[in-house]
């Protein structure tokens, strides 16, 4: 049977709010046949009344990625019908039919009016403003070459006010439906978070919706399907808005990080069975108050309910509205809203509680088995005004004591209920997530495990990779390394679901490649690179933060190497793994804009370049010797004053060597990416770019026998990943494994070379060394971390000592992760060959001393799945299957090739 399935729309099935002039469709295709490829394929579009709005005739071709609309202009708040059908050179036909629906394509089309309630009291001074003046004075005063005391954002933000910790405002809006719609929709967004119920239900997709937004430049707003909420007659919405990272107390903020008052924007369109159309807008009939049971709510601190204020439920119609007051319109710039197309945030697990315990302190500690980002669900069986707090922490210290790893008091991850003493209370926070496995309770009495409840949360991306191996310590590393993926992919990527909450790029050059081996995220990512070029400055740098911590004061002004090149890595690995041209066009001047800045920071002199002339002097124009980057973060050799890994002395150290390196790969990969657009002129200066700094590293940076001048294993590693002294890979190689031998056999790796150890070293002939590195015992490690309990990846190698002692970092950061792209690629052996996949190169590590391994891929062109066993007299199985409309390529263990067409295959050797 000959069928097409996973019809997209943007990346998006049935997407609700495509705002995109062409959008794009992709399609997989599924057969019981083998060797069965698309000959040719048709897309039709019909808009709501039937209309044909485009047809693409039958088009010869095999692709099914990334088909963009030429159909005449669409309209807005419009759905359409997509039929999508496919013909096969065995003569077969298949078809599908799908549908998107459009968002409002001109701001005009908004008639809703913000609307607020009125301020609650905040600080008069700016934390912001004057944590800014404080270092621009510092920065003016080290430029004077005057005596000056640095001190860090923290340190200075900490002794400026901290705004109140405020309840959410609801809105209220009640109204009268004679005839039920065939089709309601709602359009809203808000400055805060906030959810939506509509006749006590609430609206699913509405968890932490509209997600982190730079709030200045952009704010996504949502759409939802309400249809089957509405009733007949009277009925009622509410809408409740918390301080979220509008008004909240980001990171290192004092608060009111973007505004001081919490607003809704909200249009509901309603269309009858005969066309016509109808909305409720909000405006000032909606009516506001703050008067309920959330008593605060912060995403950082915590959520603070008091059950005995619970007056009913404002969304249903028969609510007393008493003293309620009206809401007030404001003329917020509507041009700044644009449609969320990435998928919204979703509790993908309950995890239920696997103890209550006593620590050695005293403390009732709540044991989850498994660390996450999320919120808790506990059953409350307490006496009226009983006051409850549920602190939230990753880790034990070394006796067992509940331990949170980060100070300040705005960073507490501690929720407090109150109890009404009613039967059945539950509480269960909507204005917060945490990072935690356990919770300390304070208050209470008699708990048991089956009262709590863990919820995980994530942006729904799809889940898209599988693997696992006879080997249980590397099924669990896949595990954590999908747990720290789904804690840190929550609206933007994260570093971590604790201390900061912050979009750091630098995370992402290393791990986007495992994240998108594990799920499915082109529409999450490419929203993220949307604000990633709003955030970009005049002079072309990428933020290290997107959106921009503005309480990172010090970091705004300029980007890292390494970090910033995410405007790089990311588009190119989504038009490698998922055809995604357009990331690569969309991005491309703020790739070249990043390059250009990259090339200016290494223009400039360092002082003792006035020592120096000829060849010598040229080179310095072409080093990463001035400024800052963050160079090769967290090397764990390179140690703090209490012995943990200290990564602002390991950027100090290391920069040089690896920005350098850095550079030159990012002018090479943007010639690869203008020749792939068709710019050949400006792909041959960007790789005789990268070829200069090349000789610049050779001449300046190694010795003339080919060694580097400081002799570290993340330096020679991306030394050789980046060939920047060929004729001296060899004995780079010689001196690398050396490194390694020197070290025990483990990683002395910091963020940037992490993800190519193993590789560098299998590419030149290390394997077994490659092998020994993974599954080395002690610290550093990744088995190491497995030792000591962890369920999710450590921030740093060595976050808990032998001796127990933790450190103040994270310890669900996925950067470490990027190895599960090696287990992909180098253990199960599945590599995209082709753009999108649409040839496989299958190359399984079958010298790797493992009994089995199995996993698949699901990818762009379909499901990709492999096994391969080593049988007791020596032969090896290896079977599988190729998704119709791709081929590949399968090594056997021998190291010949054998040539692949879809379907499934099978081979003892």
């Amino acid at each position: 049977m000959f069928k097409l399935i996973n019809i997209t729309c943007e990346h998006m099935p049935e997407p609700l709010a495509v705002t995109a002039a062409a959008p794009r469709f992709s399609w997989n295709l599924e057969s019981d046949e083998p060797g069965v490829f698309q000959s040719a394929w048709r897309i039709e579009v019909f808009d709501e009344n039937g209309g044909l709005a485009w047809d693409s005739g039958k088009v010869p071709g095999r692709e099914t990625l990334e088909h963009a609309y030429q159909g005449c202009a669409l309209r807005s708040l419009t759905r359409y019908r997509c039929r999508v059908t496919a013909w096969n050179e065995l003569g077969s036909e298949a078809s599908s039919e799908s549908f998107f629906e459009t968002g409002f394509l001109d701001a005009s089309e908004w008639k809703a009016k913000w609307i607020e309630p009125e301020a609650l009291p905040q600080p008069e001074e700016d934390p912001l403003a004057a944590a800014e003046a404080a270092f621009m004075e510092s920065l003016a005063a080290m430029m004077r070459g005057e005596p000056m005391t640095y001190l860090s954002d923290d340190e200075v933000l900490q002794a400026l006010p901290l705004a109140p910790y405020d309840p959410p405002v609801r809105f209220r809006k009640r109204f009268t439906l004679d005839v039920l719609p065939a089709r309601a929709r709602v359009y809203m967004t808000a400055h805060g978070i906030y959810s939506l119920s509509i006749n006590g239900r609430k609206v699913e997709g509405t968890l932490l919706a509209p997600g982190f937004t730079s709030y200045d430049k952009r704010l996504k707003y949502q759409a939802y399907d309400v249809t089957a909420l509405l009733q007949e007659g009277e009925n009622a919405l509410c809408i409740a808005v918390a301080d979220g990272w509008f008004k909240g107390k980001i990171a290192l903020g004092r608060g009111c990080e973007y505004g001081k008052v919490p607003a809704a924007l909200f249009q509901m369109e309603l269309l009858g069975a005969n066309g016509e159309r109808e909305r409720i807008c909000s405006d000032a009939s909606f009516t506001w108050s703050y008067d309920g049971p959330i008593r605060y709510a912060d995403l950082y601190y915590g959520q603070c309910e008091d059950r005995r204020r619970d007056d009913g439920d404002p969304s249903s119609p028969s609510y007393a509205a008493d003293g309620w007051k009206p809401s007030f319109e404001r003329d917020y710039p509507l041009q700044l809203l644009d449609a969320q197309i990435a998928p919204p945030v979703e509790v993908y697990a309950s995890v239920p509680a696997q103890s209550v315990f006593t620590a050695p302190n005293g403390d009732t500690l709540v044991d989850f088995g498994q660390n996450m980002a999320g919120i808790l669900r506990v059953q409350i069986h307490e006496n009226a005004g009983e006051e409850i707090s549920f602190e939230h922490g990753e880790t034990l210290d070394a006796v067992g004591n509940f331990v949170y790893a980060f100070e300040g008091q705005h960073r507490w991850q501690r929720d407090i209920y109150i109890s009404a003493g009613k039967e059945n209370e539950v509480f269960e926070p909507e204005f917060t997530y945490h990072g935690f496995r356990y919770v300390r309770v304070r208050g209470g009495h008699g708990w048991q495990k089956e009262q709590f409840t863990a919820k995980a949360i994530s942006s729904a991306n799809p889940r898209v990779g599988s693997f696992t191996c006879s080997d249980e310590r590397l099924n669990q590393l896949q595990s954590n390394i999908y747990w720290s993926q789904r804690s840190n992919t929550l609206t933007i990527p994260t570093d971590c679901p604790t201390r900061e909450k912050a979009g750091w790029t630098g995370d992402v050059v290393v791990y986007g490649a495992t994240a998108l081996y594990n799920q499915q995220m082109t529409a999450f990512f490419e929203d993220w690179l949307r604000s990633i070029r709003l955030e970009q400055d005049e002079q072309g740098q990428v933020l290290n933060t997107v959106p921009l911590i503005r309480s990172y004061v010090q970091q705004k002004f300029t980007g890292s190497l390494g970090w910033g090149d995410v405007i790089l890595t990311l588009p190119w690995q989504l038009y490698r793994l998922y055809g995604d041209r357009q990331a690569l066009e969309e991005n491309y001047d703020a790739m070249e804009k990043w390059v250009a800045a990259m090339t200016r920071a290494a223009a400039e002199l360092p002082p003792e370049a006035s020592e120096m002339t000829g060849r010598q002097l040229d080179n310095q124009h072409y080093l990463i010797n001035t400024g800052f980057h963050f160079g090769d973060w967290l090397v764990p050799s390179v140690k703090n004053a209490q012995g943990f890994s200290d990564g602002p002395a390991s950027s100090f150290l290391t920069m040089n060597t690896v920005d350098t390196a850095l550079l030159a790969a990012d002018a090479w990969l943007l010639a690869d990416i203008s020749d792939t657009l068709g710019k050949t002129e400006k792909a041959a200066r960007y790789r005789a770019y990268g070829d200069r700094v090349r000789e610049a590293f050779r001449e300046e940076l190694c010795t003339p026998d080919g060694c580097l001048k400081q002799e570290m294993q993340g330096n020679y590693i991306l030394a050789l990943k980046y060939n920047m002294a060929p004729q001296r890979q060899r004995e780079q190689t010689a001196l690398l494994r050396e490194l390694i031998r020197e070290n025990g056999g483990k990683p002395d790796t910091g963020f940037m070379s992490a993800p190519h150890i193993l590789d560098v070293l299998c590419d030149h002939g290390e394997r077994a060394l490659a092998w020994e590195v993974l599954m080395q015992e002690g610290c550093p490690g990744w088995m190491y971390e497995l030792e000591h309990g962890a369920t999710t990846m450590w921030e740093n190698w060595d976050a808990i000592k032998e001796d127990g002692r933790v450190d103040g970092c994270s310890y669900n950061h996925y950067a470490y992760g990027c190895v599960g792209d090696f287990l992909y690629r180098r253990v199960l052996g599945i590599q995209c060959n082709g753009v999108g996949c649409s040839r496989v190169r299958l190359e399984p590590g079958y010298d790797f001393p493992l009994s089995w391994v199995e996993g698949s891929y699901q990818s762009a062109s379909g499901a990709i799945s492999l096994r391969w066993e080593k049988a007791d007299d020596g032969t090896i199985c290896v079977r599988g299957r190729l998704p119709a409309n791709t081929s590949g390529t399968l090594v056997l263990p021998d190291g010949s090739e054998r040539e692949l067409s879809n379907g499934a295959f099978q081979f003892a050797v």
